[in-house]
């Protein structure tokens, strides 16, 4: 796999860390139906545009609630991993790599980036920002990634 696609895998999963469904609607929402993949496929259908854009829209409206658990317990760290996984090896296929070495790249990535979002949510309670502000920040700049991850991996014809 070339640069490009490896970098846009692990951005995937920098994603996936922010808000873990935010890549995989991204991944829905530029991927053209009529690829040689049956998951991409189903993703890039109106219905499954539907249904990935919904859960991340759900889950910039939880992340905001204070019974909303931290990222690094357990099951939130492995959702996280897992939904970076599928979203790198989903731009891998999309731009025909190797989707297993596309999950590791997405999955290092949700590490990565779950990490660095509790780090900067810890710093923010330190009334440097509130925490609606860093919550938000937060929203803005993991949809970004998620673009130019996206962006990164154009599919193939």
């Amino acid at each position: 796999m070339e640069t490009a696609a490896l970098t846009s895998a692990f951005l995937a999963g920098v994603a996936a860390g922010g808000r873990s469904m935010t890549g995989l609607a991204t991944i829905a929402l530029t991927t053209r139906p009529g690829t040689s993949s049956m998951w991409l496929d189903r993703a890039a259908s109106a219905p499954g545009r539907v249904l990935l854009t919904t859960g991340a829209a759900a889950e910039l409206v939880g992340d905001k609630l204070p019974s909303t658990p931290s990222r690094l317990m357990p099951r939130g760290l492995a959702i996280r991993i897992a939904t970076g996984a599928l979203g790198g090896a989903a731009l891998a296929q999309r731009t025909r790599g190797n989707p297993a070495l596309g999950a590791l790249c997405g999955g290092v990535g949700a590490v990565a980036g779950s990490y660095a979002g509790a780090y900067w949510r810890r710093w923010a309670g330190t009334e440097q920002v509130t925490a609606l502000v860093a919550a938000v920040a937060e929203d803005l700049l993991t949809a970004a990634v998620a673009v130019t991850a996206a962006a990164l991996a154009p599919q193939s014809r």
